[in-house]
């Protein structure tokens, strides 16, 4: 099944200049690159993969990555105040360290800290964001432990211009252009450019009254471009870049106010013909975030990444393939506050695999070993069954390694202290390394799709506070997703039991929900298109004592959308409906009742 909670139960795209019902995708049709590096059908790949389009995102008015990802199964976003500001994830337990994060194709993040901003990824100029849930280190090493989002920009495109402006609650507004040309030669070539800021609120109030109280707002500009060449049949040339500047306003003690740079460019070669296809990729990204504030010493962490990856894969008939290729990576962090004793660390792997999809039966199978000069070497596998019991029933069954680098700042961090808290690097640790099973049935009907699938993580030389290779964790979890529909509205549900253990106290890991579901409904109606979601989180611990619970949630919004024939499209959204006093991180203020409105236009 591996349909898109969010795209394909839906199955509406709207044409350049009109809403049309002509053109429907169905879960056969979507095809997905994230599962083994190359284009696959979604309905082929064993281990759950959701897609959203770009329809998706304008459609629900997303401002940011998180909106989009809280909607999917086994995502729990953790936000430190409104737009703009901090923001954890966690994907089947595990926090965001532990969830490789690309844009198209080519990791990127931070190696000081672990993981990337997602507040900061821009969403326009985005064609689709594919999330893989499970363990995936075999075909990309280490950071791909519960789960992988790949961002891509890359599209078909057909001569598609178009502009954007909107507004809303806490003084937040935008605007943006896309402008694309396609010609007969197989030239192609796009740019989009948005600026997006906001007054914010205050997302860390006193109870007492502060007189240095202040909003937390943000400013931030972006630019995507893809352009490439097909100089022939068989071969593509194509490169794309993302470059944002981010001006962003937080409460804390060691500065309240960052500015940060961010870019990725990668270069592309595919060549294709008869049987074999080969992708060589170069690639550079850097991040870069500047903190100051608050009579402090401004200070500065840069993550510079170049990287190279060659991938070939070889269909040997039309239901056996195999891939392979090598992997290289150099990353080399600039910080102003503090003396690493290193400060660059290379990574090169080789990785291969197999694919079966025969009649009723398929199976896969990933090695990967990786060579890095700080930890040293690694070997990751992973292996997938799926067979049809009957026609509208299919059973799957995935294993597979994984392992979590430890980051710059856990190795070599120098011995500093913060008023009573002292904090050192151990360039001694190990990765942290994950055994991770899941078994799943998966059953369509006419109107209706479900998949129910249990899964098990144990943790070994999990990297405690104190950067030392001691504890362990246990994670088991139950998802239960479904997609139908009732006359003209589509539903899609989830819901998701996690029991988190840390072994050496006993306890829950801090800020997993024991339960949570989501419920996306959609209603389309002539030129209008209606969005409501509803998202229940149930309660949690903020610390590792579990003696701080925060309280469950419920929160509803509503967006809609109406499609004028001349390309212009008029959007509303109206987010926590019911106005929920809530916390996803103690002592951290959540956005009231928020409108957004937007106007675009395609030409």
């Amino acid at each position: 099944m591996n349909k898109s909670l969010l795209a394909v139960a839906v199955a509406s795209l709207f044409s350049h200049t009109s809403f049309s019902y002509a053109q429907e995708a169905t879960a056969d049709e979507t095809v997905v690159v994230t599962a083994n590096r190359f284009e696959t059908k979604v309905n082929e790949t064993i281990a759950p993969v959701e897609v959203v389009t770009r329809e998706e995102i304008d459609a629900i008015q997303a401002q940011s990555l998180t909106d989009v990802l809280r909607r999917l199964p086994s995502v729990q976003v953790v936000n430190q105040g409104g737009p703009g500001q901090g923001a954890e994830l966690y994907i089947r337990g595990r926090a965001s360290k532990n969830v490789l994060v690309m844009i198209n194709g080519v990791r990127i993040g931070s190696a000081t800290s672990g993981s990337a901003d997602l507040t900061a990824i821009p969403l326009n100029g985005v064609e689709r964001i594919e999330v893989l849930r499970g363990p995936r280190a075999a075909v990309y090493g280490s950071d791909a432990v519960s789960g992988v989002i790949n961002i891509i920009t890359t599209k078909d495109i057909h001569g598609v211009n178009s502009v954007k402006a909107g507004v809303g609650s806490d003084g937040a507004y935008e605007a943006g252009a896309s402008l694309s040309t396609l010609s007969d030669s197989g030239n192609w070539f796009s740019v989009s450019a948005t600026h997006k800021a906001a007054d914010g609120y205050d997302v860390k109030p006193l109870i007492i009254s502060d007189p240095n109280a202040d909003d937390d707002g943000y400013k931030s500009q972006y630019l995507l471009v893809d352009a490439g060449t097909e100089i022939s049949s068989e071969l593509i040339l194509k490169a794309n870049a993302y470059y944002q500047k981010q001006y962003v306003e937080f409460d804390g003690s060691g500065g309240d106010k960052t500015d940060s740079v961010l870019y990725n460019l990668a270069v592309a070669g595919e060549y294709q013909k008869d049987y074999w296809e080969s992708h060589l990729t170069l690639a550079a990204n850097q991040d870069d975030a500047e903190t100051y504030g608050q009579g402090s010493t401004p200070s500065t962490y840069a993550t510079n990444r170049y990287v190279a990856s060659w991938d070939n894969k070889y269909a040997v008939s039309q239901t056996l393939s195999f891939v392979g290729g090598a992997e290289w990576y150099l990353d080399k962090v600039d910080v102003t506050s503090a003396d690493y004793t290193k400060t660059k660390r290379d990574n090169a792997a080789i990785y291969v695999g197999s694919y079966l999809n025969n009649g009723d039966f398929s199976a896969e199978s990933n090695f990967r070993f990786d060579d890095n000069s700080a930890y040293g070497t690694f070997w990751t596998y992973q292996f997938g069954l799926g067979y049809q019991l009957t026609e509208s029933l299919k059973a799957v069954g995935l294993y597979g390694t994984s392992f979590k680098a430890p980051t710059f700042n856990q190795l070599y961090y120098p011995y500093t202290c913060w008023g009573t808290y002292c904090y050192q690097g151990n360039p001694e640790l190990l990765p942290e390394e994950t055994e991770s099973s899941e078994i799943a049935l998966e059953g369509t009907l006419d109107l209706f799709s479900w998949r129910v699938a249990g899964h098990y993580s144990e943790v070994d030389k999990l990297i405690s506070l104190s950067n030392v290779n001691v504890d362990k964790a246990e994670i088991k979890g139950v998802e239960v997703s479904g997609q139908f529909d009732t006359g003209p509205l589509a539903h899609n549900l989830s819901y998701d039991y996690l029991d988190t253990k840390d072994k050496s106290t006993g306890n829950e890991l801090v800020r997993r929900a024991k339960h949570s579901a989501k419920w996306n409904m959609t209603y389309l109606l002539d030129a209008w298109r209606f969005d409501v979601s509803y998202l229940y989180q149930g309660k949690r611990y903020d610390d590792a004592k579990n003696t701080k619970e925060l309280d469950p949630y419920s929160l509803v919004d509503i967006a809609t959308s109406y499609y004028f024939d001349s390309g212009v499209t008029l959007s509303g959204k109206i987010g926590n409906v019911f106005d929920e006093d809530y916390e996803t991180a103690l002592g951290y203020k959540t956005q009231d009742r928020n409108y957004y409105a937007s106007i675009a236009y395609q030409f």
